[in-house]
């Protein structure tokens, strides 16, 4: 195949999860990386219809309205999507959790039970929500960026608005996709990893801390890791960890974090 130019290089947009999508793509075909790019918005827009809690009849629509007991068959997406939102969950010691807004009482790891086989969803206790819009930008830009492997596109950046990135291969001559990272930007070059930040700066205090439901310790913070969901996801849960905690986890499963304290409140840094 002949090596692309930086001439090639085309971004297209497009509006999903409520927010926009652009995929930058690099490729000698620029028709051919069109369709790539299509069959992969389309990929978004199919996750959107199972993922958003919003969409009537999508899976995550179906799991909110269960009783206590019963069970839902999802989609082998959204079914990834919920095994690895509580393996974090569990990693990060309930920073991360999607069942924050439920109003049960219930310890938050025996909300729900997953069964791989048939992809079934169990809601264990009264009261159980969960809410996918922490990870679920991430997790489609993983996927995304999946169907692109599969059209054999190697090189491509794309983003969910300005706040989570995905790189694959890096453009020619270049060492990666370059965005910035942590409180005063650096430049950092992305290639097969992903970059998110999350911040109460821009929409106010709408997060809060899953283990305490108060407000967040931190104004913006910034993960960068293997995957698109795992960073979307680490974002949010740095901004209720205490340093202490960022650093630890940091250290243990070898990504990169960074935060923004607010300039105007004392907190304990841990």
């Amino acid at each position: 195949m002949t090596q692309p130019s930086q001439s090639e290089q085309q971004t297209l947009f497009h509006e999903a999860m409520a927010t926009t999508f652009t995929v930058q793509v690099v490729h000698p075909d620029a028709r051919y990386a069109r369709h790539a790019v299509g069959a992969a918005f389309a990929e978004l827009d199919l996750l959107e219809r199972q993922l958003s809690r919003f969409v009537e009849g999508s899976d995550v629509w179906r799991i909110n309205r269960l009783r206590p007991g019963e069970t839902a068959v999802v989609s082998l997406p959204t079914f990834r999507c919920l095994e690895e939102a509580l393996q974090l969950q569990r990693q990060t010691a309930g920073a991360f959790d999607i069942t924050y807004a439920s109003t049960s009482g219930s310890d938050p790891a025996r909300r729900l039970g997953l069964t791989p086989t048939g992809c079934m969803v169990q809601k264990l206790a009264e009261g159980v929500q969960i809410d996918l819009g922490g990870i679920g930008k991430g997790f489609a830009l993983d996927c995304m960026a999946s169907v692109l492997d599969e059209w054999d596109i190697l090189s491509a950046r794309l983003s969910a608005s300005t706040s989570t990135h995905l790189a694959l291969d890096a453009p020619p001559n270049q060492q990666g996709w370059t965005v910035g990272f942590g409180p005063e930007p650096q430049p950092v070059a992305l290639r097969r990893e992903a970059l998110a930040a999350s911040g109460v700066g821009v929409r106010g205090q709408h997060i809060v801390d899953p283990r305490s439901h108060q407000p967040t310790r931190h104004l913006r913070a910034w993960a960068r890791a293997a995957r698109g969901a795992r960073a979307d996801a680490l974002s949010t849960a740095f901004l209720v960890m205490t340093h202490s905690e960022r650093e630890r986890y940091c250290r243990h499963w070898h990504v990169e974090g960074a935060i923004q304290d607010a300039p105007t409140r004392n907190h304990n840094p841990g």
